[in-house]
């Protein structure tokens, strides 16, 4: 292990000079050296589990087998009152010096009720004008890739990825209805599902900025038109993260994550357009 302090000795005359040189040195290396600290172009696992003070914009469309659906703007027609949960899992594995696997999962839920001064029609089903609408949405993200390190320094690295994320989509809406005449009521329900296969490729750059900071940074992006699905995802996140021990580190930065694809599937007939950003806090670990 380096000593923390450099030391320089020039040509001494005397015996008492030689005897405070000798006194010194003895001194500078009495001094205990610091634990070495978590190293995160050393260790080989890092994980980092955080939530989202976030800005989402979800936009969705489903058809059904008589016409096209009503486009619905998530957030402008229900809001943000309801009830939401934000998740993101990331986590690495260093099996190499210049090779790793890197995992991601992200989950978010949202419920709200709204009344709708128009006619919505949601994959074949009727909601009539002022009708008093409960939306479901359940999106989540899976994401496995390799990655490269084609530049390594001793404070710094950079790498290339490829990989798939794994997108599920669940929405439902339902409501009660009067029936016609005013004669009684009933319940109407209309739900989709969407699961959303997309290869990325990337890059991922980590940064050592001393005092047990470090810079973290990773852009993916990928467009595809194949099968039943055509559209692109992109994935931009940076964070700053202090671990001054391998079981403590907090992480601040900030993500954007969008998905925007056109499905012709048994399950889902129409147009997702989903994207989140924002800051983020995260708890860190490195071993």
């Amino acid at each position: 292990m380096r000593s923390p302090f450099g030391t320089r000795v020039r040509s001494v005359v005397g015996s008492r000079s030689l005897s405070w040189v000798a006194a010194c040195a003895c001194l500078v290396t009495a001094v205990p050296a610091r634990a070495e600290g978590p190293d995160a172009l050393e260790d080989p696992f890092h994980l980092s589990l955080g939530t989202f003070l976030v800005n989402s914009n979800t936009e969705v469309r489903v058809d059904g087998k008589l016409g096209t659906g009503t486009p619905i703007d998530w957030d402008k027609s229900f809001g943000d009152e309801g009830d939401q949960t934000r998740i993101r899992l990331d986590g690495s594995w260093r099996f190499a010096k210049r090779h790793k696997v890197r995992a991601m999962i992200f989950s978010t839920s949202r419920t709200e009720s709204r009344e709708f001064d128009r006619e919505i029609e949601w994959d074949d089903e009727v909601f009539p004008v002022g009708t008093r609408i409960k939306g479901e949405v359940d999106f989540a993200v899976y994401q496995v890739a390799y990655e490269y390190l084609f530049l390594r320094r001793e404070a710094w690295e950079l790498g290339a990825s490829i990989g798939v994320h794994y997108t599920t989509f669940e929405t439902k809406l339902s409501a009660t209805v009067e029936t016609p005449g005013g004669t009684g009521s009933g319940t109407r329900t209309a739900d989709a599902d969407l699961n959303a296969p997309l290869p990325v490729i990337g890059l991922h750059g980590t940064w050592g900025l001393g005092h047990d900071l470090w810079l973290d940074a990773t852009a993916q992006f990928f467009s595809l038109s194949i099968d039943e699905y055509s559209g692109s995802l992109q994935d931009y996140r940076v964070g700053l993260i202090w671990q001054p021990r391998s079981w403590v580190g907090v992480g601040i930065g900030y993500n954007l994550f969008s998905v925007d694809v056109d499905v012709d599937t048994s399950g889902f007939e129409g147009t997702l357009d989903w994207q989140y950003d924002g800051p983020i806090i995260y708890y860190s670990v490195l071993f």
